[in-house]
């Protein structure tokens, strides 16, 4: 469909075409929606269903709580057609060197393509986020006591299938993470004129500590702080 045809199919008016779409890669939809809405005005779900469009004072804000590639690149589609400029990924990663710990964030400045859903918006080999709204989340991070790793990482297509071998690859090969929507992200976001950003906090160290990671009560806390920090500094990226 033509921008028209989108902007008919999910109800928006010229004048409440998002500038910022952010998309949350996660298992708890209901209590991401509930936490993540509340922060925003005027909410409503738009014609693509679980694609919410809510104010942050006079900043129109789409939300998405899309898991994992192939759910995360249909937002970008409809919306980059629409006119949205900017989308942040925002979730969970694991890490894979010892430096990056639980409760860091971890900002992709480039992510090995290892989904499938990369390919069909032109993605080759890698894919590259916006560097400048990188440079912009690490300083935003800054005026915080968060820890922050920029560099490469590596995009899965599961999260339940990554053998220690593999796991192994990625680590020796420098990455710092593995997530399950980056490189789809940046690549679709390239291929619809898109400036994008992934900002994933770390849940796991891998092969030490694999999913589901029993966290201390300390770490914990950290988790639940930055989770909290990811969607202020996501606000502030548009």
């Amino acid at each position: 469909m033509d921008r028209n045809g989108w902007m008919d199919l999910l109800g928006l008016e010229h004048d409440e075409v998002p500038r910022l779409l952010v998309l949350e890669s996660t298992w708890w939809r209901r209590r991401a929606l509930a936490k993540r809405l509340a922060l925003l005005d005027d909410v409503r779900e738009l014609g693509m269903p679980d694609v919410w469009h809510g104010w942050y004072g006079d900043l129109a804000v789409a939300y998405c709580p899309a898991y994992g590639p192939t759910r995360s690149v249909e937002p970008i589609h409809a919306l980059g057609l629409c006119g949205t400029t900017v989308v942040v990924s925002i979730g969970t990663c694991a890490s894979l060197q010892p430096k990056v710990r639980v409760g860091d964030v971890v900002l992709s400045e480039r992510a090995t393509i290892g989904e499938g859903v990369s390919q069909y918006y032109g993605g080759k080999g890698t894919a590259t986020p916006n560097l400048g709204r990188v440079t912009r989340a690490s300083s935003l991070f800054a005026l915080s006591d968060t820890h922050t790793h920029r560099g490469l990482t590596v995009t899965a297509g599961a999260r339940l299938a990554q053998p220690p071998a593999q796991v192994a690859k990625w680590a020796s090969a420098g990455h710092l993470s593995v997530d399950l929507t980056s490189s789809a992200i940046f690549s679709a976001a390239s291929a619809m004129s898109m400036r994008a950003v992934s900002v994933h906090y770390v849940h796991e160290e891998l092969p030490a500590r694999p999913w589901p990671a029993v966290l201390s009560e300390e770490e914990q806390s950290l988790v639940d702080a930055v989770d909290d920090e990811v969607f202020d500094v996501a606000l502030g990226l548009a």
